[in-house]
């Protein structure tokens, strides 16, 4: 459909952090992909015979696949375009199309977007906000329960005018039959009570959850898609910020919902108590200006010791993430008395941030509740004089005092919230920076779409610093690399090898230069399509915990067990693969902590080949490995890596007869560069110096 409107977008954009399963896109996930591409969409429940021609294109979804439906054709048929073949406009029975239809047709409009002669006259664009749209999204489910709550307050009128008409005209004057038609529609009402509060309960809670689902999603896509220059230095305390979330969503949970739906209602209570007697007013109100005072005033308090629990609890976390990561490192250094030790203070100091938060709030609580008795009090006192006086009923006494509960109780319930609302108010922030950090892509989704990559990468002006760091890693480093080219990169630690091969995979961009894959600046390509173009082989391997398929599959889900074999032949994990009883579906640990390094290389080795991409990326493939499986990983590798471009970051001699030129880089500049034997004939005469900082 973004092929047909001429949008500018690739499968991988669209699909990118989408929870795609084997059976491809769920309707609600086309949705999601469908705004990604720039598509004001709709889902409908329509037949092809309903879908008039004036709506066409739509996507029409099938039993095993979807298409364009065009619209119709001549002698019963129906145009359509197949994603196989987007160029291809084909001609299909509408009868033999409509058995395999599900009944779902995605109704698409591209969004209309004003052009750039009309720059200086349109305002600021400003994208929703990730919470607010979420919630704006159940408009619809809150107006309803509005409604609902409308009518359950006035409901809740019923029963102390009830009450005042029973005490002041019937029990006078015995009238039975008006207690009893009375007493009937308090009835009526009452089951009206009941069935409104129910639906208003069941509705808020499907509020909730849908913004629970909308929101994890959002921000769990945002979370992967960071910049790693942006990510944050603490994984522990990132994780915090993320968890936060439930704090937020406990907040708009139906307690909440309600409380606050119900507080402008209290005006239509202090209405009719003003009716029955307005003298009864004047306490009432002066005790809800007392109780919200009181909680105002308490607010900086409980808003600096949240703040501080939040802080505390984000390096508590932190520590607890970090420790349990490097367990085997503490051990064997002995080092977990200093970790223990880092645990319990933090620990000691959050119990008591904790017990001053408890008090404080323990206070606003118990000034609520002193506050509802004064007012009890109050409203009876006020109500002796005026019956005395003449002015009131002993029935409207009662009604009143009834009243006056029913109207400070969504006043008394908020203060009770205040430290909820402290809490969701740092998590709403700590979300709301985490959203503010720019993501892998562009927002437009405007790239430069390639079928395949010739191969050929450039470095013009290469600078680069990573976040946090006093020096730069790289300093104006230019070279180019031919497609098809075999290089490796070689120099001292921390000279800046691992570094140019983040560059050129699109983790990083350059803080100066640009980086060029086949002439084009990397910005320019959807990163999503031209990583899944790239055998990427990280100094830092991670094995996830499930299988070892999943493991070589990671982001290829589909690949036959033929092109699984041919990659653990590659990476000279056949025999390890073959002897386990389990074979690919053996299990891996988390971290892949149940492997041994060589087989861990080995792993990350076979996930690289396994898509047979057309750059190779490695660095140090071999680390770990032992001298007769690294010989049949070279070997492999050679014939492999004919017609493809590989660059090699390495410190081991024998993966140098893979490359037929070698860059030497020191101080993140280049100190040599030319053919490998050239190169290390100099390297061996000492004739390549460092570079002089």
């Amino acid at each position: 459909m973004a092929h047909y409107h001429q949008l500018a977008a690739t499968a991988e954009s669209l699909t990118a952090a989408l929870p795609v399963a084997d059976e491809g896109l769920t309707p609600d996930l086309l949705l999601r992909a469908a705004d990604r591409a720039g598509l004001n969409t709709r889902l409908s429940h329509l037949t092809l015979d309903q879908i008039p021609d004036a709506v066409c294109p739509a996507i029409v979804l099938l039993e095993d696949s979807a298409c364009v439906y065009l619209g119709s054709g001549e002698n019963g048929t129906a145009r359509v375009i197949y994603p196989q073949a987007i160029d291809n406009q084909v001609s299909e029975s509408v009868e033999a199309l409509t058995a395999r239809a599900t009944g779902h047709v995605l109704l698409a409009r591209p969004r209309f977007k004003l052009d750039a002669k009309t720059a200086g006259y349109q305002p600021k664009h400003r994208e929703g906000h990730w919470f607010w749209t979420a919630m704006r999204a159940n408009t619809g489910v809150y107006r309803d329960v509005l409604f609902a709550a409308f009518f359950i307050n006035v409901f809740a009128l019923a029963l102390p005018l009830f009450t005042m008409n029973v005490y002041d005209r019937v029990v006078p004057n015995a009238a039975f039959e008006t207690l009893w038609m009375l007493a009937a529609g308090m009835f009526v009402i009452i089951i009206g009570d009941v069935i409104l509060r129910t639906l208003r309960s069941y509705f808020v809670d499907l509020a909730s959850k849908r913004v629970d689902v909308d929101l994890s999603a959002r921000i769990m896509e945002q979370a992967l898609g960071i910049r790693l220059e942006h990510r944050a230095s603490s994984v522990g305390s990132f994780a915090v910020n993320l968890r936060s979330f439930e704090t937020l969503r406990d907040f708009i949970a139906s307690a909440t919902i309600n409380s606050v739906i119900d507080l402008p209602f209290a005006v239509v209570f202090f209405v009719v108590i003003g009716w029955i007697a307005w003298p009864v007013l004047i306490p009432v109100l002066c005790g809800i200006v007392l109780l919200v005072g009181f909680a105002l005033f308490m607010r900086p308090r409980l808003q600096k010791l949240t703040e501080t629990s939040y802080q505390a609890g984000a390096m508590r976390n932190a520590t607890l993430i970090e420790a349990l990561s490097s367990v085997e490192t503490l051990k064997a250094m002995g080092a977990e008395s200093i970790v223990q030790r880092k645990w319990e203070e933090a620990t000691r100091f959050l119990a008591g941030v904790g017990v001053r938060m408890r008090l404080t709030s323990s206070s606003v609580t118990q000034a609520t509740a002193w506050c509802q008795q004064l007012i009890s009090v109050s409203v009876i006192i006020v109500g002796v004089y005026l019956i005395s006086a003449g002015e009131m009923t002993m029935g409207g006494l009662i009604a009143c005092s009834m009243l006056a509960g029913r109207s400070v109780a969504p006043f008394g319930q908020l203060a009770g919230l205040i430290t909820q609302y402290h809490n969701a108010r740092i998590s709403l922030s700590s979300l709301d920076a985490m959203f503010e950090q720019p993501v892998d892509g562009k927002k437009d989704g405007a790239y430069v779409s390639r079928e395949r990559f010739e191969g050929a990468i450039e470095f013009k002006n290469l600078g680069f610093t990573y976040p946090g760091a006093e020096t730069a890693s790289l300093a104006s480093m230019s070279f180019a690399i031919k497609a098809g080219e075999h290089v490796g990169i070689l120099g001292r630690i921390g000279s800046g090898k691992t570094t140019l091969q983040r560059l050129a995979m699109g983790l990083y961009q350059p803080v100066e230069g640009e980086v060029l894959i086949d002439g084009i600046d990397l910005r320019q390509l959807d990163p999503r399509e031209y990583r899944r173009a790239v055998g990427y082989v990280p100094q830092d391997v991670t094995l996830f915990q499930g299988t070892l398929r999943d493991n070589l599959t990671l982001a290829h889900r589909g690949i036959s067990d033929a092109a699984l074999l041919k990659a653990v032949e590659r990476a000279g994990l056949a025999d390890f693969v073959n002897r386990h009883p389990s074979g690919f579906d053996m299990h891996i640990s988390e971290r892949g902590d149940s492997v041994s390094g060589g087989q861990k290389r080995c792993i990350a080795l076979a996930r690289a080949l396994v898509h047979e991409p057309d750059i190779l990326l490695m660095d140090e493939p071999t680390g770990s490995m032992d001298n007769s499986t690294e010989k049949t990983v070279i070997d492999n590798l050679k014939s492999y890596a004919e017609g493809r471009t590989m660059v090699v970051v390495t410190h081991r001699n024998a993966l140098l007869a893979l490359v037929d030129r070698i860059i030497v880089v020191d101080g993140g500049r280049i100190v040599a560069d030319g053919p490998r034997d050239s190169v290390v004939a100099a390297l061996q005469q000492g004739r390549i110096g460092k570079v002089q900082s």
